[in-house]
């Protein structure tokens, strides 16, 4: 029989409560790699249980966005792209998208005022990430292609979107990338769901609205700011008998466009869905539904809720005149030609 001496003995229990130690180290340690992989495993049922839902989320609304967008006029629709300019001759860029804007009120409420037309681009500039709306005025002197020299407007009535295009790009050199066509009856019906625009009247234009506009809601309206219903917005808009003349009335469709682009900016998913929906019907385009789509996420994308404008001709570049009858201006085309395209492509780097 051994007897075991103290240190014997102390060294047996060290290495036993050593053992039981490591054990219990190697238990934990098995335990924590478990629990790490469960916690994996649960993150990526929740990950994929999230894309699943994300994707279908996404699915749907573009899938509800796609039927909107086909309640669009395209009848009769004419392709930008089969019309006869010569677009190695105009400047373009592929990150900076100009889409051609033509509005026209075919209703004349309230007012002798008459038919009202407006002729804007607006720009997606991805490449220096702003949205920009330029209105190309109505009563410039220009040559139109195929016609002798007329205010610039009559190129839509003479050959519509197509002619208009061609004096576009024959006068200012710039390639579009599509149109739409839109009746001013859709800024009532857009407003009104947007739930109204904050715009400030001047004295003038408030004597100018309560003096034309014998009946309506435009009656309701006050010196200082207002927040307009679609009716009394389009009245706004087409007013052009103060000092600025139709100078005025293309500054107040863009502020019209700006007011309504803020308040969709803070507008839910169904409720810019529905804002879409109330738009279509009113519009003419020859752009596609993927076209729409992928603009229109990009400009949610740039974040960005302010729209910078400018017009042509622009101040000091012109002069007024009385031809055929007709009050015209007639612009300095080198001037203001070097003006749309510092303001649309801000860059010599263009394509032409």
């Amino acid at each position: 029989m051994v007897i075991m001496g103290n240190d014997s003995r102390e060294k047996l229990v060290s290495n036993n409560v050593k053992n039981d130690r490591e054990i219990l180290r190697r238990k934990e340690l098995l335990k924590k790699k478990k629990r790490k992989k469960m916690i994996r495993r649960t993150v990526h049922i929740v990950l994929i249980c999230l894309a699943v839902l994300i994707g279908w989320g996404a699915a749907r609304l573009q899938l509800e966005v796609t039927v909107a967008l086909n309640s669009i006029n395209r009848d009769n629709v004419k392709d930008l792209s089969t019309v006869n300019v010569d677009e190695d001759k105009l400047t373009s860029d592929k990150k900076i998208i100009n889409i051609l804007l033509v509005g026209s009120d075919k209703r004349a409420e309230w007012t002798q005022a008459g038919r009202s037309d407006s002729t804007m681009i607006a720009t997606l500039d991805l490449k220096h990430r702003k949205l920009k709306l330029t209105s190309l005025m109505r009563d410039m002197y220009v040559p139109i292609p195929g016609h002798d020299n007329n205010k610039f407007n009559a190129a839509y009535s003479f050959g519509g979107v197509s002619l208009l295009y061609q004096t576009i790009a024959s006068d200012f050199g710039l390639k579009l990338d599509g149109y739409v066509l839109v009746d001013f009856e859709a800024f009532k019906a857009v407003i009104n769901k947007v739930g109204g625009v904050k715009i400030e009247l001047t004295d003038a234009e408030y004597e100018y609205l309560t003096t034309a506009y014998k009946k309506g809601p435009v009656l309701k309206l006050k010196r200082g700011v207002n927040i307009m219903n679609g009716s009394q917005a389009l009245a706004y808009s087409r007013i052009r008998q103060d000092n600025k003349g139709d100078f005025g009335r293309t500054e107040r469709q863009r502020k019209v466009l700006q007011a309504i682009f803020t308040e969709a900016k803070s507008m839910s998913l169904t409720d810019l869905l529905g804002l879409v929906e109330e738009l279509m019907p009113y519009i003419s385009t020859d752009l596609s539904n993927d076209e729409i789509i992928s603009y229109l996420k990009s400009i949610v994308m740039l974040g960005t809720t302010t729209i910078n404008q400018m017009r042509i001709p622009i101040d000091n570049s012109y002069t007024q005149d009385r031809i055929n009858n007709m009050a015209v201006l007639i612009p300095d085309m080198d001037t203001n030609i070097k003006a749309l395209n510092d303001f649309i492509f801000e860059s010599s780097d263009t394509q032409e």
